[in-house]
């Protein structure tokens, strides 16, 4: 039974709205994209992402946004997330909107439902439908996320047996979720009758306090064990919950040991967790891991051509490159640039090189000079007021190893070069050397508040000289 536990009316009211080319999907995607283009990735995968545009209607110009929680929903009051939406909903699609534009904001009947079920007592879980457009065939492969792509074609169509947990992990952004889904829907066609069932980390934890709190934690136990499959998004977010994480390798083990599927994405490897209980560190890694890493340039462009392919409209090649070749960051800024193209189109707009390039300069998004090492060995020499010399030479003091491994963290986490390679640039150092320093610094940023903002203001200015 599928519950929606709060939701909202967020009304746009506009004039001269062209109802005959607007289309929802497109659209609630394009702000979607704006959204992760302007704000950290964070905040974007907690408070933005989890929100679907569900309904809209056309008559009274109202488009309904379904949020998971009551928590989401305050998120979006207190960031002034609704006059965002306002905003790149008129900037996303002004040959929709006028400027006029106003955001109406009215609780939906569904909250009613929530409050009845509470007062019964009864336990109703976080329950999203899978994304149908998630599937193996709107799926991209390239070298960036084969590996990955193979043992999720194997799980979908032999749950429980050779992959088990399958963990997925890398950036925001690279199409994880995407695949997990894909998993869920490849079992339901192969197998109709499977119970599949995916969540967000963060709605898992709320399942659990409502479930205390109505003394139901056998029906929450219950709902989670009986499954063919269990698709979990964001594991990281279990980091420093002990209680949670009890729970969650409770029901972790009854799942597997029954020959039962886990799937679970994480931004990085169980290891890599901080605050992640050794015993779940273990059980995760009792499957296999693999991660997605970055599009190449011809994945980008086989991305956009399927998409074209995908709504039915043909863009030409030189277009599409040149948005392949200037977006090289995540799929999600892909696939942002390409709806908003697509809205063009579908109000009359011709789609060419010209407005292409109108568009990524609409996004922030130029050709820029690729970030070299040196460029990054100088800025950092230069912020902690030391020479370039010192910075990759063999002195080992204090003053000159932080801001050593401060370069080595941000090559690293700026580029695309190897350990060895990195290592070549200071000296001629080990790759372990790097691997050491780097890692170094990433727990060093997860409680020095002062060098975390230190290393965010090089990465900007870095980013700024490119």
């Amino acid at each position: 039974m599928k519950i929606t536990l709060c939701s909202r009316l967020i009304s746009l009211v506009g004039k001269n709205m062209k109802d005959s080319y607007f289309d929802l999907n497109t659209f609630g995607k394009g702000i979607q994209g704006r959204f992760a283009a302007n704000m950290g990735e964070t905040a974007y995968e907690n408070w933005i992402k989890p929100v679907r545009a569900v309904k809209v209607d056309l008559a009274n110009r109202t488009v309904e946004l379904q949020a998971p929680s009551d928590i989401v929903m305050q998120a979006w009051d207190n960031g002034n997330y609704t006059a965002k939406f306002m905003e790149y909903a008129y900037d996303v699609a002004h040959d929709f909107f006028k400027p006029e534009l106003k955001v109406i904001k009215v609780v939906a009947n569904p909250v009613n439902n929530q409050k009845s079920n509470q007062s019964n007592g009864n336990f109703v879980a976080t329950d999203y439908q899978l994304n149908q457009n998630f599937t193996f065939d709107t799926w991209v492969i390239g070298d960036a996320n084969e590996l990955a792509t193979s043992a999720a074609m194997a799980v979908s169509e032999q749950p429980g047996r050779q992959y088990n947990p399958l963990l997925i992990y890398g950036s925001s952004g690279l199409g994880k979720t995407h695949l997990m889904e894909a998993i869920g829907n490849r079992l339901k066609e192969l197998q109709p009758d499977a119970i599949v069932r995916y969540i967000t980390t963060d709605d898992f934890m709320n399942d659990w306090v409502n479930a205390i709190s109505k003394k139901t934690t056998t029906d929450f136990t219950s709902t989670y064990e009986n499954v063919d499959l269990l698709l979990v998004d964001d594991i990281q977010m279990l980091q420093g919950k002990d209680r949670f994480q009890e729970e969650f390798f409770n029901i972790f083990n009854k799942i597997t040991k029954s020959q039962k599927q886990i799937v679970m994405t994480s931004d990085v490897l169980p290891k890599d967790i901080p605050g992640l209980n050794a015993r779940l560190v273990s059980r995760f890694m009792q499957g296999v891991a693999y991660d997605i890493q970055k599009p190449d340039f011809p994945t980008r462009l086989a991305i956009l051509k399927n998409k074209s392919e995908e709504v039915g409209i043909s863009i030409d090649n030189q277009t599409l490159t040149l948005i392949a070749e200037q977006i090289d960051t995540n799929v999600r800024e892909l696939e942002g640039a390409f709806n908003t193209l697509t809205l063009m189109a579908r109000a009359g707009r011709p789609i060419n090189v010209s407005n292409a390039q109108k568009i990524l300069e609409h996004l922030n998004i130029t050709r820029q000079k690729v970030i070299t090492l040196p460029d990054i060995q100088k800025t950092v020499a230069d912020d902690y007021n030391v020479s370039i010399n010192d910075l990759i030479g063999k002195k080992r003091n204090s003053d000159i190893v932080l801001p050593r491994q401060v370069a080595m963290y941000l090559i690293r986490t700026l580029t695309d070069t190897s350990l060895p390679k990195i290592g070549q640039a200071f000296g001629g150092r080990d790759h372990t050397t790097v691997m050491h320093g780097t890692e170094k610094i990433a727990d060093l940023i997860e409680t020095d508040y002062a060098l975390k903002q230190r290393i965010e203001n090089l990465s900007t200015k870095i980013k700024e000289k490119s």
